[in-house]
């Protein structure tokens, strides 16, 4: 697995959905955020699908040809407006074998879009990049 840098930010902008954090952890939430970010993606022209629930938050997957393509978002836990989000591409293989892997330009040119989406919301504060 391939993942970009997290964004970590603030916003109340996205309100925790009752119950939520039972598809995830306890206490791990995000699922309006994966909601909004999906359909901000989808009017950037990336073929984002329905959002799933994984342990560790909100997966919003993205087609892509040869790998599986996602984007993560989580509350941080450290208060109720901080989020992250990055990006992750898994699979490959066949690709990577036939020297056609092209999963690395495609994390790079999700991550940028969903940076893009981040700085051109209303109500989102203190964008940041942090390693993981």
């Amino acid at each position: 697995m391939k993942q970009s840098p997290s964004l970590v930010f603030e916003s109340d902008a996205f309100a925790v959905i009752p119950g939520e954090d039972e598809q995830t952890n306890p206490g791990i939430v995000g699922k309006s955020l994966a909601l909004w970010l999906a359909e901000q993606l989808r009017s950037a022209g990336f073929s984002a699908g329905e959002i799933i629930a994984e342990d560790f938050g909100w997966c919003i997957p993205v087609d892509a040809n040869s790998h599986s393509l996602y984007v993560a978002c989580a509350g941080t836990g450290e208060t109720q407006d901080q989020w992250r989000v990055y990006a992750f591409v898994e699979g490959a293989v066949i690709a990577r074998l036939r020297g056609q892997d092209r999963s690395a330009e495609s994390l790079a040119t999700l991550f940028a879009a969903v940076r893009r989406c981040l700085e051109s919301a209303p109500g989102i504060r203190g964008l940041r990049e942090e390693l993981i």
